[in-house]
Formats: C-alpha cells, sequence, structure tokens
C-alpha cells in the first residue's frame, strides 16, 4: 500500500469533525442548508449525521433551527478549557467554598431536564459525595436541580419530564404538586435543599445563578446527613450566597459566559 494511501483519512469520520469544527466556529448561526452548502456535502449524506450529533447531544437546534454546540461534545472537551474564563472562575469559587466548609461543592446548568455537572470540588473528608463531571443527573430530583427549576410552573415541569417523575430513591419527590410547592418556597427563599432525593445519606443545598435575570446555572454543597447540623448548614448558605453573588457578577457585568450549549 502506498503511503499516502496509509494516511488518507477515513472520509466519514473526516466529515463528522468538519461538521463540528464548522458549527463550532459559528454558533447558532448555521441551518442545515449552510452546512450542506459550506462543505459541499448532500443533503442524504449529511441529514443523517446531523440526526445522530443531536440524538448524542454533539450538537443541539435552536428555536430557528440552527446547530450549536452540544452538552456533550463539551463535556468531552471539558478537560482541555485552560484560558481564563467562567470555568476557570468558577472552579476557584468552590475550593474556596470547599475550602471553608470542608464538604463538596458542584457548579452545574440545565441540559434537557437533566442537571450536567460542570465542576466539582471534592470534600477533604474521606466520606463524601460520590459525582463527576459531565454526569447527569434528573434536576427534579436535586438540590441543584430544583435551583435550576426555581422558576418553572408546574405545567412546564410536566411537558419537561413527560408526565412521570421517576423516584431515585424512597425521597424522592414524585408528585407534580409537592414539586411545584417546594420550587415556590424556594423562590421565598432564594434557595433549594434535599435530603436523600437523589442519593442516600446525603444532604444538599443549592442557590440558583442568573443571568439577565433568568436562572443560568447554580451552586451546591453536599454534606453526609450524619455530619450536617444548623450551623453547619448556615455556614453553607453563607458561603453559596457569596459565590452566586460573584458569578452573577462575571455573568452580567464581567464579559464572561458560559458554555455555548447553555441557553
Amino acid at each position: 500500500m502506498k503511503q499516502s494511501e496509509e494516511n488518507r483519512q477515513h472520509r466519514s469520520t473526516a466529515r463528522v469533525l468538519d461538521i463540528l469544527e464548522l458549527v463550532a466556529a459559528n454558533p447558532s448561526t448555521c441551518t442545515q442548508a449552510d452546512i450542506c452548502r459550506m462543505l459541499e456535502v448532500p443533503k442524504s449524506s449529511l441529514f443523517p449525521i446531523l440526526h445522530t450529533l443531536t440524538d448524542r447531544h454533539f450538537l443541539e437546534l435552536d428555536e430557528r433551527s440552527r446547530y450549536r454546540i452540544g452538552s456533550a461534545a463539551w463535556a468531552v472537551g471539558a478537560s482541555c478549557l485552560s484560558r481564563l474564563n467562567l470555568m476557570d472562575e468558577a472552579e476557584k469559587i468552590l475550593r474556596n467554598i470547599t475550602a471553608s466548609c470542608k464538604e463538596t461543592s458542584h457548579f452545574a446548568v440545565l441540559s434537557d431536564g437533566d442537571v450536567l455537572y460542570l465542576k466539582k470540588v471534592d470534600s477533604p473528608q474521606p466520606i463524601r459525595m460520590t459525582s463527576q463531571v459531565g454526569v447527569r443527573l434528573p434536576a427534579y430530583a436535586t438540590a441543584l436541580g430544583k435551583a435550576l427549576l426555581m422558576d418553572y410552573e408546574v405545567s412546564q415541569l410536566k411537558d419537561l419530564y413527560q408526565n412521570h417523575l421517576e423516584a431515585l430513591t424512597p425521597h424522592t419527590i414524585t408528585d407534580f404538586q409537592a414539586l411545584e410547592v417546594q420550587l415556590q418556597e424556594a423562590q421565598r427563599q432564594g434557595y433549594t435543599f434535599e435530603v436523600e432525593e437523589s442519593t442516600p445519606y446525603i444532604r444538599c443545598f443549592a442557590v440558583p445563578v442568573r443571568k439577565a435575570g433568568r436562572v443560568a446555572a447554580a451552586v451546591s454543597v453536599a454534606v453526609p446527613v450524619f455530619r450536617y447540623t444548623e450551623d453547619k448548614g448556615a455556614r453553607i448558605l453563607e458561603l453559596l450566597s457569596g459565590a452566586r453573588t460573584r458569578l452573577e457578577e462575571l455573568l452580567n457585568t464581567g464579559g464572561m459566559d458560559l458554555p455555548s450549549f447553555v441557553s
């Protein structure tokens, strides 16, 4: 076999990468027709690739049928983020939280009804919550998720979860009316919490982070129930409040933004 043939790129794989690179370079501006034209790919060949990439969350469609990079692509590349951006600042904030309360902290966004963990800092203590960046959990079952869902009405929740809330533990709320009551109370308090709803023996607190008045992200702290005290809870809420203030400053006036797949 000739050297040029040995080094030849796999055509289908190269086409997938061409699509991802094009969309990444032109966020929320490329329609299917634009991609066909710019890459000179027949529509019949392009459609199944776009469908698969969208179904696997490597691409997402906005309300104008324009493609943007999806959450799965971001999760794959998250370890390569090195430039100063909101993710770097979020990690610094989480490290300060965890250093102060000695518990695991998280920064997350809402993606298709799930909490998508973007950053976390583990507790230094041997018994702690187990979680991982890029992992998803149903938002209704977590404090982080409830912070992200804080402004949702019950009709929107039913649409989002197709009229069904699956229990993750015996403590998970599976009734939409009960969930709505929780969210309304959270709006009054300014924070959310849950006790063993997503993970046995873990209690969580969270606050929403708003951009232009809308919930864009959330920050949380997870505590094993045996280590929780009211004093610790009050300290955690104080830390979360400070984190929210700083992140909202960065989002609203600091020129920083969330990854492009976040609405």
